[in-house]
Formats: C-alpha cells, structure tokens, sequence
C-alpha cells in the first residue's frame, strides 16, 4: 500500500495539489488546519470564523477518503442552490486544477453526484432535497449546519445504521448558544489554539490576546507584542473530555489577520463580529427571551379563573396547551399520545374535551398543524367555540389577524412572524402575566426559551426598500410558548378588561394582567389590545 493511501499529508505532497484557484496548497498560512485534515475522528465538529480555508479541507478531505477508504460519502449543504453554487464554484474548479482528481471522477460527474472509484460523495440541500433518505451511506458532512434544518442528523441517521462507520462531521459558522455546532461542541474535547510566547507563557490564542487600544495582539501575561509567527506555531490542546473531535477557530489564528482589522469588526456588529470573526455562538438580547425577563413576568397573585378564559393548542407533537384569562396565564398542560398511554382506546382530546365541558365560556384555539380529527369533532360539539389557527408570511391588508366570517367562521389567519415578536415584547416590557412560581413554570419557560430570531433574506424583488425580514425560528420545543402564543389570539378577540394600569410606580398598560391594580387606588381601564389591528373585527 503506498503511503499516499494511509496519509492525506503524503498524498497532497506526492500530488502537488492545488486549490480552486491554482495555487500550491501548503500549510504555512494555515498550520492550524494541518491536524484537522488528519483527524479521521467519527465525530467530528467546528466552530470556525468565516474564509478560514475550510471547504478546500473539506473537499479534498472526503475525495480523499471516498477513494481510499472506500466510504460513501453525504456532504449537505442548507439549500439545493447552495449546492449548485458550491460544486460549480469550488468542487469543479478543484478537479480541474488537479489531474489525480479529475481521473477518479471521470465515470460519473455531475452536480449532485461524483463517483470515485466504487464509491460516491452525493451534494445535498437539507432543506429540500429528500433524495437522500434513500441512499447508503458512511459518513454525513454537515457544511453550514447551523443555517440546516435541525432535525437534518435525525432525517438522515438511519442512512448511516447499515455502516460500519457511521461517521458525522459537522462544521459552521455559529449562531446562537446550544444551538447547531454549538450543542455539539458543547459534548467534545474542545481543542483550541494554545501559542508559547517568547517571555515563556503558553495559553490560548483568544480575544484577550488582542489589544484594542493600540491595535496590537498582546501576551495577556507579559503584555509583550505577539508575533505572527508566534501565532503560526500552536498547537491544538485539549480543553476537555468528550465524545465529539471539536476544534475553534477564530480569525485570528490565521496569521496574515492583523489585529487592526479584528478591531475594525470589533467596531461594527457584535452579532458578525461573534459569528464570523470570533466563531462563536452570539445572541442579541433582542433575537431571543431571556429566563431574567420570563421570571420578571411571574405574579404570586393566585388567578381566581373567573370569567372567560382561552385555551390555546399546539397540535404539531403531540398536544401541548396553555389557559389564560385577563388575570394571566393560570395553566399548562400535556396530553400523552395513546402510545405514551399504553392505551389504544384512550382519545388525548379527551382532556381538552373535558376543559369546554366543565367551562361553558371558555374558549379553544387550536393551530391546524397536526391531527385535526380531534379538533374538527370539538367544533362540531362545541359549535362558536372552537377555532383553528393558520400561520402565514402575512395577513391581508397586513393585519395581524384576520378572523374568518361566513363560511370560514372558525379560522383564523395569524402573521406569525410578527406574532410572536408582539408576545416577546410583551414579555420584555413586563406586560405578560404567569401566575404561580419559578418552578410552577420551569418547563413551560423551557420552551420559551427555544425560539430565537433571524433574519432572512427574501431578495429585492419581494422587499425592494430591505431585501430581507425578521423571522422567529426555534432550537428546540416550543410546543408550551406557541400554545400560548394562541391563547393569546383568542384573548384579543374574545378577553374582557383586558388592561390596567397596575400602579403610579410602574406607569405602564398592562397587555394581560392580573384582576387589580397593586395599590388599589387606580381605576382599572380599558384599551385596544396590542394585537388589535384596528379592524372592526378585532375590537373587544
């Protein structure tokens, strides 16, 4: 066996590889990835800055191996146009500078497939490409993973169970905390880049080591001047113990990044600067709830339950509820599935069924995104009392809501987006009540905490003045918040007294809160709720 075959290092020598563009590929610049294009680890992540020279190590890294160790090989990237746009500019280019890779490809080539030898590396988009739940294969590249659907790993893992392998190698620029490469680098032995400075002291290159104040990077013992060649020269020392191969690479580990210009991003946004400078998850205080803000929303107050009160349901696993009056949120709850039960007679619409029959007045909105069975026969036992919530870009006229008359009376559209982000705002601006404690509410704020926003790109055409909008996406379950977030559809619609000043001190309206004012002494006063959009049909 030549030694080309057992050591990518050899083969990349022996072959004078070049990048994309034609240039000799070495490792002076980039000695930090010497190691991880070696690193054969089966579980496999990065936190990386932005243009560190990862997708050439990539490429030439699972070419490599589809030919040398024979594995069948899914490299995912977020979008199908991503993909096209990935082969075309980078994979193609690539084996048309280097002859050896343009042999081995020679049977099949094209977009979304390259053959080497017996074997193939198959291009993906996760978010609409399904084709690949059909193929066979050893390893699974997430590139960009943190922009993927999620639940890509689990869609896919059962195309890696008939492999030996079984490999997963995930990397990205991160995005927020416990999120994509995050959770993952969060369970590895998370390497970073330790340098030795001249005054004697090794530790690890982060962002103490760059001063701002003189644009300089600095020893953060000695305050001595660290050189580029310093920088060039670490190595990668393990931080802790875990299942998964994790390395963090920021910016400046690559040696021709001066520190002037981590100092020009520093300046600018800190969600780019964390993201793609930094390579670190970074969220805006903005972009997501906060455990602090929920608890400011808690009110020992016991809720009397008097008067109507909202059921809102989320369907889309399982059956998770939340009931609010004017008071506050009062209640949540969870119906097992028959299966959980262990009960193929037991209906978990039974619970919520029992809720409108024991209440005469109160209310059920339920989001249409699940098993409607259940809902549709509460519709139809409790007739003007039972609502289907739709989620859309945008409402007509751009209303917030808009509840169906006629012949659609018992649908409601919701523009989910901004939905949510009147919900958090209420959150933040302590307008939402919870009654009961910390603990009380401990899972339920669980869920809150799982939805984050973004920003997305919908191109010129669709928002000539911006080209993009906000969107609240989660990481996790989100089934107890968005049942609230419906709840609180049908409290505009249906809740009475819904706002008062609650005192002098606080001098704020109220969006939902409890029955009084603290003191006593201001009059309870009535105003269009936060999700009024003016319409006739969505006064109270």
């Amino acid at each position: 066996m030549l030694l080309s075959q057992v050591s990518i290092h050899s083969w990349i020598q022996e072959n004078a590889i070049k990048t994309e563009n034609g240039k000799p590929l070495d490792f002076t610049t980039h000695r930090y990835l010497f190691d991880i294009y070696r690193d054969t680890s089966p579980y496999l992540v990065c936190l990386k800055a932005g243009q560190i020279g990862f997708s050439t190590m990539a490429i030439l890294k699972t070419i490599w191996l589809a030919r040398n160790r024979h594995l069948n090989i899914g490299y995912i990237l977020p979008t199908v146009e991503m993909v096209q746009k990935f082969v075309g500019s980078k994979v193609n280019p690539m084996a048309q500078q280097n002859p050896i890779i343009q042999g081995w490809m020679k049977d099949k080539d094209s977009i979304t497939q390259k053959q080497i030898g017996e074997n193939f590396i198959h291009y993906l988009g996760s978010q609409t490409d399904l084709s690949a739940i059909m193929l066979s294969l050893d390893i699974l590249v997430g590139d960009e993973f943190d922009k993927s659907p999620q639940s890509i790993l689990e869609t896919y893992d059962s195309r890696l169970q008939h492999s030996e392998y079984g490999w997963k190698w995930l990397f990205s620029n991160p995005t927020i905390p416990d999120f994509g490469v995050d959770r993952f680098w969060a369970i590895s032995d998370k390497k970073i880049w330790h340098i030795k400075h001249s005054c004697g002291e090794t530790y690890p290159l982060d962002e103490k080591c760059v001063d701002y104040t003189t644009e300089t990077y600095r020893c953060p013992k000695c305050k001595g001047e660290i050189t580029n060649e310093e920088r060039r020269m670490g190595e990668w020392v393990k931080t802790a113990s875990g299942k998964w191969s994790g390395y963090w690479i920021p910016l400046w580990l690559n040696p021709n990044i001066k520190a002037n210009y981590i100092a020009e991003k520093k300046r600018g946004s800190n969600e780019y600067f964390y993201n793609f400078v930094a390579g670190l998850p970074y969220v805006n205080p903005n972009d997501a709830l906060s455990e602090r803000a929920l608890k400011n929303c808690l009110s020992d107050n016991v809720n009397t339950q008097e008067g109507r009160a909202i059921i809102g349901l989320d369907t889309s696993y399982n059956l998770h509820y939340t009931i609010r009056n004017k008071q506050g949120a009062f209640y949540y709850g969870y119906c097992m599935s028959p299966q959980e039960k262990k009960d193929p007679n037991y209906d978990p619409y039974d619970e919520i069924d029992k809720h409108l029959h024991d209440n005469k007045n109160w209310i059920l909105m339920a989001d249409q995104g699940g098993d409607l069975i259940g809902v549709r026969k509460l519709q139809q036992k409790y007739p003007g009392r039972v609502f289907l919530i739709w989620s859309v870009k945008e409402t007509r006229n751009k209303q917030l809501i808009r509840w169906g008359e006629d012949e659609e009376y018992g649908k409601v559209l919701i523009d989910r987006n901004r939905v949510i982000q009147l919900a958090v705002d209420q959150i933040n601006e302590k307008r939402m009540v919870y009654n009961g404690t910390y603990e009380d509410w401990k899972p339920f704020f669980t869920h809150a905490l799982n939805i984050y926003r973004v920003k997305t790109f919908i191109g010129e055409e669709n928002d000539p003045q911006y080209g993009w909008k906000w969107e609240w996406k989660r990481k996790g379950p989100d089934h107890w918040f968005m049942s609230d977030i419906y709840a609180l559809v049908g409290i505009d619609r249906f809740g009475e007294d819904l706002a008062q000043i609650i005192s002098k001190k606080d001098n704020f309206l109220a969006g939902v809160v409890r029955g009084s004012s603290v003191d006593g002494t201001i009059p309870a006063i009535q105003f269009k709720s936060f999700y009024s959009t003016g319409s006739d049909n969505n006064d109270f």
